[in-house]
């Protein structure tokens, strides 16, 4: 396939983003970066899926892209009052916060636009693939619940702090799993650019957020972490994925 601007562009901001934090760690500016800079490149990502949006209408795809934009869209608030708190006011946030309220707020948009995917390719998944994602699903969750849920919930007491904590973790096992059968149809050829960038971005900002639950219980994650990377590049996928639908290229390999 031919090499395209777009192309280039992608993977130079995909490339100056990870080497900034490999060469950055322990620096102020990464700090600032891994702070303002998901901020930023998430929103860029949902004010683009909201322009896709407009473009395609009310048609299937256009209406999972709008959960997908309106989910980051949701996020990005959350990631604010989180900075806010850190780098401008130098207060610790309590745990249950305004942030979680649109961390949370953000699951259910972006739930619909795994769903929406899905069907789109439901009719060229067969038994196998349906058996092979309910058995990795169950398998995948039972190994977050051992190694991030139940560690992060047993010093807690409160009732609604106990069902936030559990719940994060199960909603991006959820994301996967409906998404895993979207990848296999990929696997078979029926493969579509912006569906499969879209696809990538979910999948990535989800193990994002399962890998720094893990992280932070294990070693503490800090800001500037390399895990942020997961977020990073989920946002690219996205952006990417939403412009190539606005620019007119969604059927193309």
């Amino acid at each position: 396939m031919r090499l395209r601007l777009d192309h280039l562009v992608v993977a130079l901001v995909t490339v100056g983003v990870v080497l900034f934090y490999v060469f950055g760690q322990g620096t102020y500016a990464l700090i600032l970066f891994a702070n303002y800079g998901l901020i930023l490149f998430g929103a860029i990502a949902g004010v683009v899926g909201l322009v896709s949006y407009l473009q395609l209408g009310r048609s299937k795809m256009g209406l999972f892209s709008l959960g997908f934009a309106v989910g980051l869209l949701l996020w990005m608030p959350g990631l604010a009052v989180y900075t806010y708190a850190y780098l401008i006011a130098g207060v610790d946030l309590p745990y249950l916060s305004l942030a979680d309220v649109f961390y949370l707020l953000s699951y259910p948009p972006i739930l619909l636009g795994c769903i929406g995917l899905l069907r789109e390719f439901r009719s060229s998944l067969e038994r196998v693939d349906w058996i092979t994602t309910a058995i990795a699903g169950v398998l995948f969750y039972l190994l977050v619940v051992v190694y991030a849920v139940v560690p992060s919930v047993q010093a807690l007491e409160d009732p609604l702090e106990i069902l936030v904590t559990a719940l994060y973790p199960s909603l991006d096992v959820l994301i996967l799993a409906l998404l895993l059968p979207v990848l296999l149809a990929f696997r078979k050829g029926i493969f579509r650019v912006p569906f499969a960038l879209l696809a990538l971005g979910a999948v990535l900002v989800a193990l994002g957020d399962l890998v720094f639950t893990y992280v932070n219980l294990e070693i503490g994650y800090y800001d500037g972490h390399p895990i942020d990377l997961l977020w990073f590049t989920g946002f690219i996928a996205y952006g990417y994925g939403f412009w190539r639908q606005h620019a007119g290229f969604s059927f193309q390999r």
